[in-house]
């Protein structure tokens, strides 16, 4: 049942608000304010029980909201409704049909349409049941989000603390919150202690994030309202990361954050695949012609007189020749076996037609972090002595060295361990610092722990793998501080004696540590961020010397400051002090209030981190700026940040952004966008953005990542969405194919995406396209090699009804070439190695550049297909002239071969001249047994031996004399005492070959006896019995003075085994020359411009294809029940060799056009046969 207007309407509605942002304010309102407006006494009484059921009430409960579902069943009849499905239905029911009907008026019907119907049939159940099987997963997608959703968490109700299962809170509920927690529901912050929340499932960034009771203001001052940017909101099922917190339930179910991205998912359609409407199209065209070409010719087929049954037999056989019933099979091994090959290059493909989409992609909307970079904060830079130098990023003690020796200790622009000032700025980074190497595997207590010393000094070891405890930039900190001392020995010689943990208020950290040398006076360090550390300082240390602070060495440090940060680098401030007054154990005290002087600081220096692009990045960026393919970024980190990386890996470079051709898209434009009532100008904004060559998407939410993708498919792109949380799930399906990552990725995002990257890497992504672009190349080629079979295929059937050629070969036999002999070469196609230019041509232009293309059309049809289908007549001609059927004396005699014998008149050198049917055979029980010479047709006499109730004299067959009008036929094949009685005195018989004098003196005898009335084949309206007609399916009647024709030479007696026989033995080798014309198809589809001999025969399993199918037809023509089952016959061993120099003419042919398609590159011929 359709959807009302209203119905239409509100969903459109709910579509557009899913994609702007939540619409929560109650974070931006009094405590006053929040708690009247959910019925709340105070903060720590929580909600009454009372008001819980009245909230409930009107709130619900907070659970998501599952999608609407289709049953399985019905998903399942639906792939039954796709045109081709329908097709092949309905030539398997007409075969039913056809074979009921014959049935019901023969008593030994052909069972060659009942086995047609019923592989028709299975073709389909097949296909449908495969389809099925790779249905979207949208069912999936939503148990995903349901396994992320809390199970218990505290609330605070009638004064007590509750612990409750999270779908029980109501939006007014006073939550606690400590560390490891799952948030239970969209929170307001009323009470926090060094809270921090790790929100990477919603904006899939590793940080974690400071939360607490004051709204975020920007730079000039004004809240920040956003959600997502609102440091007093924490969101349902992140976690708390450390600290602890109080605060207020604002949003349950689906009026949360997450809510939101989860019904945005399961809202978004799976977009049809580029191969998929590729396909469709494809196989409406193949439909089109075959229902026009089987119409039209039925029509004919009626206007020439040939009777129903043959008709519908014909029009089955031309759907059949027409449609490739091994094309979807074909496609779908195809797709498998590069699905395969890609896991092999650590992409996991779940949905096998994304591979296609992937090479046919002209956009890739990539996440940032953990896609495009390593997903781990690593040191860049560091400044002090006033000078910005480079720290290697190294994996081992050798490489360090390696890379320090090359440079040279005293190199520019380098690190040097041996500087006074940067061993101060190494103490502070190692001891002001609480991360840690995980040494020893956690969930295996039987593991060995890790001697971090030893494995540093070999050559293949990684920290920069290595996990860590703390946070990424104290995690980047010790992993370089590491190479140049080890941080275990430090800490163990400078023990901590006390320490102020980071907050987000004072915004540094604070540790003091007793001294190295073994003295009494313990040191401060502190690290935090650098305005705050600066502020703290009277005193900066220069070449290991403390200096005064003076505005020349302030502006230095703002100037090396705002560099870095510029550079999109995370910027931290060290400082150090001896405490001199204090000893090591002086009990230090930070609260009510600090106990020591921590003010007169001396700055030691920066060090700036960045989460690096991974190795192998900026090439595959280039390697899709030569496939004419965009990489957008899009990221919820900042736009510096983000520009930055940017510009690292290549997708901003340098010379674009001053031409304006690059541009940062923040997510606070794509806000005022959404706010443009005007759909028009909303939609030249997004034009105007979009038409940038080179685009970073900063600060984006969940909602703005799939309006990004929706607004470029509008645009006509094909785009491949990357992802790893679980706010990229809805962008992911939405997509033309959604790429997860496989170690960092969510489950929720791996279940939307069609394809998971097995290691995370963007490069992995660019060899999808190049695999997605050679299965396009390979799947044209199959459908190539399939399609040319198809008109020696078709052709037979349109000489059967239109000139009336006995059917060069069967509609079965057909299935045998389409389900059997072509299907491993096609398949094997897949194969292929790709051509050196796949990846310096733009993308599939799916306008233009269609999987099956006009030019493709012809190469198949008109110019390969024309000549396979001479080869098979050429051998069809061949074998039933060897059987004494001469070409010229086969047309119109192919609807009655298999009912009547052929009769044939000859010249004087024993040649037939012309041949034609005479009678019908006898099948009436009660008239064969008196006329047993006459069931299979009835004989020629010899000499002086004449019947008269038979339609021969001693001088052959009688003919039919037209000019008796209807009786004509009965005057022949109808005799009988009745009809002799009523034309003995008839002119226009007697005298004639119709009533001799032998036929006259030969009725008068017999028909005086008393059983007169039942000699010949009399007509009688009172039993119902009917007189012979005319040979079934006649179209051409035999000459007077005709007798039988077989084996070559004149017959006196019929014999229709040996002419069926003939005819079989000639479908046989008509199946055969396809097979030996599809050798040198095979061949030239291997390539498109290549010469075959420059491609080579590496393919293998193409070699083994050739030999399968040979070894397949063998079987068919030489195995005796597979003789039974298609009626094929075991052909003479020269019959295999007439297509021969066929194949050999379709391979030269071939080779030549394509030899000059390369003499002369964008020529007539390449314009028109180059598909």
């Amino acid at each position: 049942m359709g959807k009302s207007k209203k119905d239409s309407k509100k969903d459109e509605a709910r579509s557009e608000a899913l994609r702007k942002d939540i619409d929560f304010i109650e974070h931006t309102w009094e405590d006053a304010k929040l708690y009247e407006h959910y019925g709340i006494d105070n903060l720590e009484g929580g909600l009454s029980s009372s008001q819980v059921l009245a909230n409930r009430a009107k709130y619900g409960e907070n659970r998501l909201t599952p999608p609407a579902t289709t049953p399985w069943y019905i998903k399942y009849l639906m792939q039954y409704t796709n045109f081709f499905a329908l097709l092949l239905i309905a030539g398997g029911l007409l075969c039913f049909i056809a074979y009921g009907v014959e049935a019901s008026a023969k008593p030994n019907p052909d069972q060659t349409n009942l086995w047609l119907g019923v592989v028709l049939i299975a073709v389909v159940i097949i296909t449908a049941t495969f389809s099925y099987m790779q249905e979207a997963s949208s069912d999936a997608i939503m148990e995903g989000f349901k396994n992320m959703i809390p199970k218990k968490c505290k609330a605070i109700r009638d004064g007590t603390v509750h612990v409750l299962d999270a779908w029980e809170l109501v939006p007014g509920d006073v939550v606690t919150m400590g560390d490891g927690d799952q948030i239970p529901a969209d929170i307001c912050i009323k009470k926090a202690t060094d809270f921090k929340v790790d929100n990477s499932s919603l904006t899939g960034e590793s940080e974690p994030v400071d939360r607490t009771t004051k709204m975020a203001v920007d730079d000039a001052g004004n809240p920040i309202t956003q959600p997502l940017e609102a440091e007093n909101l924490v969101f349902y099922t992140t976690i708390v990361n450390s600290g602890a917190a109080t605060g207020v339930v604002i949003g349950t179910g689906d009026r949360t954050v997450m809510g939101q991205i989860a019904g945005l998912a399961t809202e978004t359609s799976n977009e049809a695949t580029p191969i998929n409407i590729e396909i469709k199209k494809f196989i409406m065209l193949i439909s089109a012609v075959a229902i026009t070409l089987g119409v039209a010719f039925f029509i004919i087929g009626f206007v020439l007189g040939t009777d129903p049954i043959s008709n519908v037999v014909f029009a089955i056989g031309i759907i059949v020749a027409n449609v490739p019933e091994g094309l979807l099979a074909t496609v779908t091994v195809s797709l498998a076996l590069t699905a395969k090959r890609m896991h092999q290059k650590n992409v996991l493909v779940k949905n096998l037609e994304a591979v296609e989409t992937l090479g046919s992609t002209t956009v890739i909307a990539s996440d940032k972090t953990g896609t495009l970079t390593q997903n781990r904060m690593t040191v860049q830079h560091a400044w002090y002595d006033d000078k910005v130098v480079k720290t290697p990023s190294t994996k081992n003690h050798p490489q360090f060295k390696t890379v320090m020796s090359t440079l040279g200790a005293e190199a520019a622009g380098v690190v040097n361990p041996n500087d006074e000032t940067f061993k101060y700025l190494l103490s502070c980074a190692i001891l002001c610092n609480n991360s840690e190497f995980i040494l020893k595997d956690p969930f295996d207590d039987q593991a060995p722990t890790l001697d971090l010393k030893a494995e540093l000094n070999k050559p293949d070891f990684n920290l920069l793998q290595l996990d860590c405890t703390g946070d990424a930039s104290e995690s980047g900190l010790i992993k370089f501080t590491q190479m140049v001392e080890d941080y275990a020995a430090k800490r163990k010689v400078c023990s901590k004696i006390f320490e102020i943990k980071f907050n987000s208020t004072n915004k540094w950290q604070m540790s003091i540590h007793k001294n190295a040398d073994g003295g009494e006076v313990p040191n401060l360090y502190l690290k935090g961020a650098p305005e705050r550390v600066l502020g703290m300082c009277k005193r900066i240390m220069i070449n290991g010397e403390e200096v005064e602070i003076t505005p020349e060495w302030r502006e230095k440090y703002t100037e090396a400051y705002e560099g870095l940060g510029g550079m999109g680098e995370r910027v931290l401030g060290f400082a150090y002090k001896r405490m001199e007054g204090y000893t090591n154990d002086y009990d230090f005290q930070s609260k009510p209030s600090r106990n020591f002087d921590m003010e007169d600081l001396t700055f030691v220096g920066l060090f700036s981190l960045i989460d690096p692009p991974r190795e192998g990045v900026p090439e595959a960026v280039a390697k899709c700026k030569r496939a004419r393919i965009k990489v957008f970024m899009v990221t919820g980190d900042h736009p510096i940040t983000a520009q930055a990386i940017a510009k690292q890996v290549g997708i901003i470079d340098q010379d674009k952004w001053d031409a304006g051709k690059a541009t940062v898209v923040k997510g606070d434009d794509i806000r005022d966008w959404m706010e443009i009532e005007d759909p028009v100008e909303r939609q030249a904004r997004w034009d105007e953005a979009l038409s940038h060559e080179q685009i970073v998407f900063a600060r984006v939410s969940p909602a703005h990542k799939l309006l990004i993708v929706e607004n470029n498919q509008r645009r006509g792109e094909v785009v491949a969405v990357t992802g790893d949380g679980v706010n990229d799930a809805p962008a992911l399906k939405k997509g033309d194919i959604g790429v997860a990552m496989g170690i960092a990725g969510k489950d929720v995002s791996k279940e939307a995406a069609d394809m998971i990257l097995m290691d995370d890497n963007f490069a992995s992504i660019v060899n999808g396209v190049e695999e997605g672009r050679l299965i396009f190349d390979n799947l044209k080629k199959s459908i190539a090699y399939t399609l040319t079979s198809n008109i020696p295929e078709i052709a037979p059937f349109l000489c059967y009804i239109t000139v009336g050629l006995p059917l060069p070969i069967s509609t079965v036999l057909i299935l045998c070439v389409d389900l059997g002999t072509d299907m491993v070469p096609a398949i094997s196609l897949a194969y292929e190695e790709k051509e050196s230019d796949i990846m310096d041509r733009p993308p599939r232009n799916a306008a233009t550049d269609r999987l099956v293309n006009r030019r493709l059309i012809s190469f198949a049809y008109l110019q390969i297909g024309v000549m396979q289908a001479l080869a098979g007549f050429y051998t069809y001609f061949m074998v039933l002239n060897d059987y004494g059927y001469a070409p010229r004396i086969l047309m119109q005699q192919g609807l009655g071969w298999d009912y009547s014998s052929l009769m044939c008149v000859l010249d004087d050198a024993g040649t037939p001249l012309r041949c034609g049917y005479g009678c019908e055979t006898v099948e009436d029980p009660g008239l064969s047994e008196k006329w047993a010479p006459c069931q299979a047709g009835c004989e020629a006499p010899t000499i002086g031996f004449g019947n008269p109730f038979t339609e021969f004299t001693d001088a052959g067959f009688r003919g039919f004399n037209s000019s008796l009008g209807d009786n004509a036929t009965e005057a022949t094949c109808g005799r009988s005492c009745a009809w002799y009685e009523a034309n003995k005195a008839n002119p226009m018989v007697v005298g004639t070959p119709l009533m001799t004098e032998a036929d006259v003196a030969m009725f008068e005898a017999t028909c005086a006896g008393v059983n007169a009335s039942m000699l010949g084949f009399p007509y009688s309206e009172t039993d119902g019995s009917v007189n012979r007609g005319q040979a079934f399916g006649i179209r051409k009647t035999a000459d007077p003075g005709a007798f039988y024709w077989w084996n070559g030479q004149q017959q006196y007696f019929p014999n229709n085994a040996y002419q069926s026989n003939a005819l079989r033995y000639a479908q046989t080798s008509y199946f055969v020359s396809i097979i030996v014309v599809q050798w040198a198809d095979l061949l030239i589809a291997k390539t498109r411009k290549l010469s075959i001999f420059e491609q080579g025969m590496r393919n293998g399993f193409m070699n083994f294809g050739l030999c399968f199918e040979t070894v397949l037809g063998i079987l068919l023509v030489y195995l005796p029940f597979l003789n039974s089952v298609f009626s094929t016959r075991p052909l003479y061993v020269l019959h295999w060799f007439p297509g021969v120099p066929w194949s050999i003419l379709i391979f030269v042919y071939d080779e030549i056009r394509k030899m000059l398609i390369r003499q002369n590159p964008g020529g007539w011929l390449e314009e028109h046969t180059y598909w």
